[in-house]
């Protein structure tokens, strides 16, 4: 299980950090350290890694703020396609008419 949960948030901090520097709402200030605010919502079962891994990011860019939301993965989709947010925590697979919408 430790295996799974390394594994996950692995996969998660390269999604934010990723996404982040996408979407322009993190930008390097002064110093090479980040600053912004970076929003999440999704999955409950993803709820808790998610609120660890932005804990855990914080100790490194204390200045990146984090809105992290659980209403379950159907509202992460809707909510990051409908530009509310800058990630949607998913933890079943995508409905091909989520894909036909950009998911």
């Amino acid at each position: 299980m430790k295996k799974l949960y390394l594994t996950i948030g692995i996969l998660l901090a390269g999604w934010i950090t990723y996404t982040a520097a996408v979407s322009g709402k993190v930008t390097a200030k002064e110093g090479d350290d980040l600053e912004g605010t970076i929003s999440i919502s999704g999955a409950f079962a993803l709820y808790s890694i998610a609120v660890k891994w932005a804990e855990e990011f914080k100790k490194l860019h204390p200045h990146v703020k984090f809105d992290i939301s659980a209403g379950g993965a159907g509202k992460g989709i809707s909510d990051v396609l409908g530009g509310l947010i800058d990630l949607g925590a998913v933890s079943r697979d995508i409905y091909p008419e989520e894909e036909k919408k950009g998911a």
